[in-house]
């Protein structure tokens, strides 16, 4: 929150305190009670609005990346982002065919967990300053939850490897660093997208 801010919010709090006070609680009221009311009022709004920036909430795991926006969810897995940048206060992960973005100070914990699995699994997207990361929280797993997913739709991708469609969930492995999607029956040794090891250590869907 700028500081300023913070000022107006404070000030406009007591103005408007002061104001019900001198309006509501002295016999006989203040004449210009209703003044001190308005103006509290009108400080504490503006503190509100500017201060209080609607938070996105981040999920990240061995599914990708999703943001979540009211009621439905953006998601991209990590073999489809082509970059992750940060440009100004806006976060931008752009993959092959969809774009999510969010404000840089919209969830800073998820943010510094988001750069952290990003560096891990597919360290080629990103294009993030140095100076940015040293200003974000240390990345905490527990700052979040676990949360199953429901709604991934697995059935009609086709197979990295063999490019055969799967028709069934119960037939797709995932690769466990980048999530890329493989028939069972032609599992790779290792991942196409990232050269993971997938014998012994691929996802079911």
């Amino acid at each position: 929150m700028p500081t300023w801010v913070a000022v107006v919010g404070m000030l406009g709090s007591l103005i408007l305190g002061a104001g019900c006070f001198a309006l509501w609680v002295i016999d006989p009221p203040v004449a210009f009670a209703s003044y001190l009311v308005a103006v509290g009022g009108l400080g504490l709004g503006v503190a509100l609005w500017f201060g209080s920036p609607a938070e996105t909430a981040l999920l990240i795991g061995d599914a990708g990346v999703g943001v979540e926006d009211g009621r439905d969810v953006s998601r991209v897995r990590w073999f489809q982002i082509k970059t992750l940048r940060i440009r100004g206060d806006r976060v931008t992960i752009e993959a092959d065919k969809k774009t999510l973005e969010f404000s840089l100070g919209a969830n800073t914990r998820g943010l510094s967990y988001l750069l952290k699995e990003a560096a891990e699994r597919v360290p080629n997207i990103l294009d993030v300053d140095k100076s940015i990361t040293e200003g974000l929280p240390a990345p905490d797993e527990k700052a979040g939850h676990e949360q199953t997913i429901v709604d991934d739709q697995i059935a009609g991708v086709s197979c990295a490897a063999s490019n055969e469609p799967i028709k069934f969930e119960e037939d797709a492995l995932l690769c466990p660093r980048c999530g890329q999607i493989y028939h069972k029956d032609s599992l790779p040794e290792r991942c196409l997208s990232c050269d993971a090891q997938l014998k012994g250590y691929a996802l079911r869907a």
